[in-house]
């Protein structure tokens, strides 16, 4: 392998041993070298062999030098290759070595690319030529024979560990192995930015293992932290991202769910780190999906109008999206839009299932609170006729406009080809191989638990508008007959 000499001394002796194989030699050679070299061995039931933290933290002067040697060996001549791909910039590749090697050898370099590890953590060969040349380049492959480096400060030292393109399987194990014995061997206060540390082992032990274990190892290293560690605000996002794994860990998972949940407002429900309200409002979150899952209607209903409530969801959204991506869907809410994909977005998510809920409920007036209360819950059009003092002419045929303009849009992006695109809408948005027929389930469901509430609640005029529009362009034969026998039923 290219640059054995400037490998880690730790790495470079199991990487040897094992000729870069994962599995049993792995698991073996770390626990006969760490038994031998170390003060104690100690293994962890789950984890295996714990690696003594002398043989993986470095001290800061050590630390530069390493990454600077690793650096420049891998990333400090431009090839034919790379020469080849960076044609396009405008970069000056007849000069590009030679401003590498003295940006590399300048103190301000070294202390360029030691600043960016410590604030992002990682350093890849597109962000060195950013802090070289001031280019933002796009690789699709990494480049140099090394993929990544990695730097995190423990206590007074540094985690360094490298992941190189050759037996890139090998390097990742022994990340993940190295991660967890930090933690396992250090108070969590000590470790900067140790919730970005443990989405790092997350991320690669998803690419190594099912999630069944991913989640199985993550719950049983965070939940020893809890006992091993005091309180702290670092503890409590440790936690939220157990909260976080098994939420997106599927049905076996979440059923331990709400028990976790429940574990973290015991844990955090008053204090000095007591949950915020965002922290709160995830959490909600989270048990008003769960709970719909379940069938659970008085849950989903509780948990949901606690989201509405002081608009809760849309007082944290920017901090919602950016901590809680894995588990918050946010592509762009469209209120004027009655046609969609309602669990696209989270605020209209929540209003989907909370109006099915209290229809499913037969709480009708409070599902048309929300559709009078908020443009969000069904579209512009229908908000707007609901809220509207004297009644206008054109009101209800705002609604057909509305839908016909979501369909155009949703088959051809453009509103250049209305005949067409609402022709190819009608012959194939109830075919199950058909591209629409996803955003043509969700919104006939909602569409019909809309219907059930206007009928219900005898807003007879807009309920029968509505119902031409649906049976138009939207029907699908299990909602309809359901929509049917609910209004047979209900005239009953």
């Amino acid at each position: 392998m290219r640059g054995e000499s400037i490998l880690l001394p730790y790495d470079e002796i199991i990487y040897k041993k094992t000729a870069g194989q994962i599995g049993k030699l792995f698991e073996s050679t770390i626990q006969e070298y760490s038994h031998l070299n170390g003060d104690h061995l100690q293994i962890h039931p789950l984890f295996g062999a714990v690696i003594p933290l002398d043989f993986i933290l470095l001290r800061k002067d050590k630390a530069l030098n390493t990454i600077m040697k690793i650096v420049n060996e891998y990333w400090g001549n431009i090839d034919l290759f790379l020469f080849d791909k960076l044609q396009d910039t405008s970069i000056d590749l007849y000069h590009a070595n030679d401003r590498l090697q003295h940006f590399f050898n300048s103190t301000n370099g070294k202390q360029a690319i030691f600043q960016h590890l410590n604030i992002h953590h990682h350093l890849r060969f597109d962000h060195v030529i950013s802090l070289v040349f001031g280019k933002e380049i796009e690789m699709t492959n990494q480049v140099g024979g090394l993929n990544c480096i990695y730097l995190y400060r423990v206590g007074n030292k540094y985690f360094i560990h490298v992941v190189y393109n050759q037996k890139e399987q090998f390097w990742k194990m022994l990340f993940t192995k190295k991660i967890y014995s930090i933690f396992l061997q250090t108070p969590v206060l000590s470790i900067d930015d140790s919730v970005n540390l443990m989405k790092q082992l997350k991320l690669h032990l998803e690419e190594l293992y099912s999630t069944n274990k991913t989640i199985s190892l993550i719950h049983e290293l965070i939940t020893e932290l809890e006992y091993s560690n005091p309180r702290s605000f670092q503890l409590k996002e440790l936690q939220l991202i157990n909260v976080t794994s098994h939420y997106n860990g599927g049905k076996r998972h979440r059923q331990k769910l709400s028990k976790i949940i429940q574990n973290v407002y015991d844990s955090w429900g008053d204090g000095r780190w007591a949950l915020t309200e965002k922290e709160e409002t995830v959490l909600t979150y989270m048990l008003t999906i769960d709970s719909y899952k379940k069938l659970d209607f008085d849950s989903t209903i509780a948990y949901g109008e606690y989201l509405i409530q002081k608009d809760r969801l849309n007082n944290h959204a920017i901090e919602l999206i950016v901590e809680f991506s894995d588990v918050i869907p946010n592509i762009k809410p469209e209120p004027s839009t009655l046609i969609k994909l309602y669990n696209k977005n989270y605020i209209e998510k929540i209003f989907y299932i909370l109006i099915n809920a209290y229809v499913h409920k037969k709480h009708f007036h409070d599902a048309l609170r929300l559709l009078k209360d908020n443009e969000i819950a069904s579209c512009t059009a229908i908000y707007e006729y609901l809220n509207q003092i004297d009644i206008e002419d054109n009101s209800l045929h705002r609604i057909e406009a509305t839908v016909q303009r979501d369909i155009i849009f949703i088959v051809d992006h453009s509103p250049q080809h209305i005949k067409h695109s609402l022709d190819l809408w009608l012959q194939h948005y109830q075919q199950e191989d058909s591209p629409y027929y996803e955003i043509a389930i969700m919104s006939s469901k909602h569409i019909s638990n809309i219907l059930k509430t206007l009928f219900a609640t005898k807003h007879y005029d807009l309920f029968d508008k509505l119902m031409e529009v649906y049976t138009k362009y939207l029907k699908m034969n299990k909602d309809f007959n359901q929509l049917r026998d609910f209004v047979v039923s209900y005239v009953k």
